[in-house]
């Protein structure tokens, strides 16, 4: 699950950048977003942080780990982080509708792209095709319970649980166009052109997309980060899709350690351990 967290932790600043741009200018230049394609760039910086998308994947992960449910961890996860007030960046740590979510006053009919951001444990943990399904659907419902952000947490699921049983990149496009929704897009055009934006639909094709044009994990997460947008939410999904497929550069992980809060770590701890007895199987 690190490839989530790299990802989210990678793209957080970022992100904060997109949106003073996005108010200020429209969007964020094209020469300002394609720096990060430089590997002399870091990935992480003073700035970054661990946000949502990695507190909730964690939340999921320790769902299946402990045989709790979803509705009940994502509660606990979320009450527990909205009580440490604003994150780093002055913002609250969620967005509008999962605070209405967690105060009780929302059914939880999202149609963000926050149910793909934390689903990938799914993908990792079960193991036949139609339990990826049923999980990813539990996994989902409690917050999104739209018909976009059910697929594209599918999508993301199967990604993962496809590539970790050995599908090609090829192979995995076709399933995922053929499945769920196009993916025709170009990596040029999305960093000159690509908006802000929350919406699944319209985030999670391209952070499948940005795997799929990819050479290692690290280019994922570059590539991910190069288009700009819902950068943190974007990367976390593409580094989890692509943990699946090229594993994570030790370099990657050991420089992210350093962001993780220690109740994380115990999880993932388990998640991996979890994961080798699963592959041992």
């Amino acid at each position: 699950m690190l490839g989530a967290i790299i990802g989210d932790v990678a793209g957080s600043y970022l992100e904060v950048l997109e949106v003073k741009d996005l108010k200020s200018k429209g969007k964020r230049d094209y020469n300002d977003r394609i720096k990060i394609l430089d590997r002399e760039v870091p990935l992480f910086n003073g700035n970054c942080s661990v946000t949502d998308d990695s507190i909730l994947t964690i939340a999921i992960m320790d769902a299946i780990i402990n045989n709790k449910s979803y509705y009940d961890k994502l509660k606990e996860y979320g009450l527990r982080e909205i009580n440490l007030g604003v994150d780093k960046y002055g913002r609250s740590r969620y967005g509008p509708g999962f605070i209405k979510w967690l105060n009780g006053n929302s059914k939880g009919d999202s149609y963000g792209n926050g149910s793909a951001m934390r689903i990938s444990p799914v993908g990792y943990l079960f193991n036949t095709l139609e339990d990826v399904k049923k999980e990813s659907l539990q996994a989902t419902l409690p917050t999104h319970n739209n018909p976009d952000s059910i697929m594209c947490a599918e999508a993301v699921s199967l990604s993962i649980f496809l590539l970790k049983n050995g599908i090609s990149k090829i192979n995995l496009r076709r399933y995922i166009e053929a499945n769920y929704f196009s993916l025709d897009y170009d990596l040029e055009d999305l960093r000159h052109n690509y908006y802000f934006t929350s919406k699944a639909i319209d985030s999670v094709p391209q952070a499948i997309f940005c795997f799929l044009e990819s050479n290692d994990f690290e280019d994922t997460i570059r590539n991910a980060l190069s288009i700009g947008g819902d950068t943190d939410t974007i990367a976390c999904i593409a580094g989890s899709i692509a943990e699946a497929y090229y594993g994570v550069d030790e370099k990657i992980k050991n420089e992210v350690i350093k962001y993780i809060p220690n109740y994380m770590k115990d999880i993932l701890d388990k998640f991996y351990e979890r994961r080798k007895i699963l592959c041992r199987k």
